[in-house]
């Protein structure tokens, strides 16, 4: 334990007080070191670390302690476990390259809000048609592959996040929105520019945070954002390097940290003022800043660490998430008769979040980022939600989960099942032939008749599959197996109608059920389970 003392300087006579006790001359000592430590302390202040000096009584032994509390490196994570993290990440210093008058120009070309002949609609990522999918994936790669710039476009933009300077005004402070705001504008602007028609989707966290197993989720597949157990080996991101000796784009997910909840975001909604909602003086539970930084930690990889989370792809939608959620504050602001644009905290923490001191993005200023121009002509679709009467999830990636009041994003498993059952929908002649020729050859089932009743259970579905070996025994899906629904055949005809009114949680079981009739391995005894 420390026992600390508060230091007050103050002349008497030839002593100096420290408090209400006397320094000999070992505290004046003392107190030189201390001085000595503090202009130490003051120029390393130039990196931007931030330190609490005290003096402590360790292990019966006063001592000048220093404490870091603050630094611009490093690790999204906060607390006790946060000091080990600051010691293995990058130095800020490392990403400070120069740049060409090439660099400069091309950067200085996307620092420019859309107008009114340029409105920009951002979706939710699942929202997003496959043609719009495919576009917003081949700008990205579009711009990773522009080496008309140092490094290329795609890197260079994101090294801006990385910059000590942009470091320490874009992070612990109001300015977090705001200068992520700009950003996010810059790389969208950089984008249209490849693709024209393209806007950056955001990720709405809560739709996967609402699921038994996130990392499970649609939007962690070849087909969106890329895989998230290690090196993205496929899909659009496949095999993308991270500048700086940082290795290939990788993701952990899962392995730390948090999604951001449903019950979160109402929280956030739920203040009036931009200083109850960031650093330096927000609650936790309010803190928008801080609950992001659980999910930049959540996925791992590159985005756990600050200097380079921007070279993963994910870092826009994420971020466009939480411009989304500052959008619906703003409004509500508005609703209050609280004007957002005139809404600067007073107390702003660090001198680099002072209304009046640049941005670090081109001429802007902190205060600026508070403006209406970046976003008057940006706007979001509405954030999918679902209840008893209403269902806005929209997407087929999406599901209403009624019980929750929720929409939850599909798991990649729903959506593989479902686009097989698809398949098979579309093509009648398979699945009737199947159904002809199971019924023809199978003395325990009646095309005619519904005198014989067979009831099926979903267990017996699956242990029958084992035993004959079904190749899409594991994919089953998990909604369905836990629901232990019955399926009730009697006639042909019960099978067709089944088939026709299927729901996605029962693909599974229709497909299956299918396979075995062809294989005349149907023969259950007509009971009841």
């Amino acid at each position: 334990m420390y026992d600390e003392q508060i230091v007050d300087f103050r002349n008497s006579e030839n002593d100096m007080i420290y408090g209400s006790v006397l320094l000999d001359d070992s505290d004046t000592r003392i107190l030189l070191l201390w001085i000595t430590i503090y202009i130490c302390l003051l120029v390393n202040s130039v990196r931007s670390k931030s330190f609490f000096i005290h003096s402590a009584v360790v292990n019966g032994k006063k001592k000048i302690v220093a404490t870091e509390v603050n630094s611009t490196a490093s690790s999204f994570r906060n607390g006790a476990s946060a000091t080990k993290e600051i010691l293995t990440e990058p130095k800020s210093a490392k990403f400070e390259i120069p740049l060409s008058s090439a660099d400069q120009e091309w950067l200085g070309s996307l620092l420019y809000h859309p107008n009114e002949s340029d409105i920009r609609i951002r979706k939710e990522y699942r929202q997003l048609s496959k043609e719009e999918r495919e576009n917003l994936n081949l700008a990205f790669n579009l711009l990773k592959n522009d080496t008309s710039v140092s490094l290329n476009k795609y890197d260079l933009l994101a090294n801006i996040h990385a910059r000590s300077s942009a470091n320490a005004n874009a992070h612990q402070g109001p300015n977090f929105m705001g200068w992520h705001r700009v950003f996010l504008l810059m790389m969208e602007n950089a984008l249209r520019q490849k693709v024209k028609t393209v806007t950056i989707p955001y990720w709405d966290v809560t739709l996967d945070e609402a699921m038994d197993k996130p990392y499970n989720s649609i939007i962690w597949s070849h087909d969106f954002i890329g895989s998230g157990d290690g090196v993205i080996k496929k899909g659009a991101f496949g095999h993308w390097k991270t500048q700086f000796g940082y290795g290939y784009l990788m993701r952990f997910l899962g392995g730390q940290g948090k999604l951001m909840s449903k019950e979160n975001v109402e929280d956030i909604l739920s203040k009036s003022r931009l200083g109850e909602i960031t650093n330096p003086r927000a609650e936790k539970k309010f803190n928008i800043e801080e609950i992001h930084n659980d999910v930049h930690v959540w996925i791992g990889g590159q985005m756990k660490t600050i200097e380079i989370a921007a070279f993963d792809p994910m870092f826009y939608p994420l971020h466009s998430f939480t411009d989304c959620i500052w959008t619906d504050f703003r409004e509500q602001q508005k609703a209050k008769g609280i004007d957002p644009t005139s809404d600067y905290p007073e107390f702003y923490g660090r001198p680099t979040h002072s209304p009046f001191a640049p941005m670090s993005l081109g001429s802007v200023m902190v205060i600026d980022g508070i403006s209406d121009i970046w976003n008057q002509y940006v706007h979001y679709t509405p954030r999918p939600s679902c209840n008893e009467t209403y269902n806005g999830c929209i997407s087929p990636y999406i599901k209403c989960d009624i019980s929750k009041r929720k929409c939850i994003s599909k798991s990649r498993n729903e959506v593989e099942l479902e686009n097989h059952s698809s398949k098979l929908k579309n093509n009648d002649i398979m699945p009737t032939k199947l159904v002809q020729t199971g019924f023809e050859n199978n003395v325990h089932l009646s095309k005619e008749t519904d005198s014989e009743m067979l009831y099926i259970s979903n267990i017996q579905l699956i242990n029958i599959s084992a035993a004959v070996g079904y190749i899409n025994f594991n994919k089953i899906s998990e909604t369905s197996i836990a629901a232990h629904k019955v399926v009730k055949i009697t006639t042909i005809s019960d099978v067709y109608q089944f088939y026709s009114y299927l729901t996605a949680s029962h693909t599974d079981l229709i497909n299956l059920l299918l396979f075995l009739i062809y294989l005349r391995q149907f023969h259950f005894k007509p009971e009841h389970y």
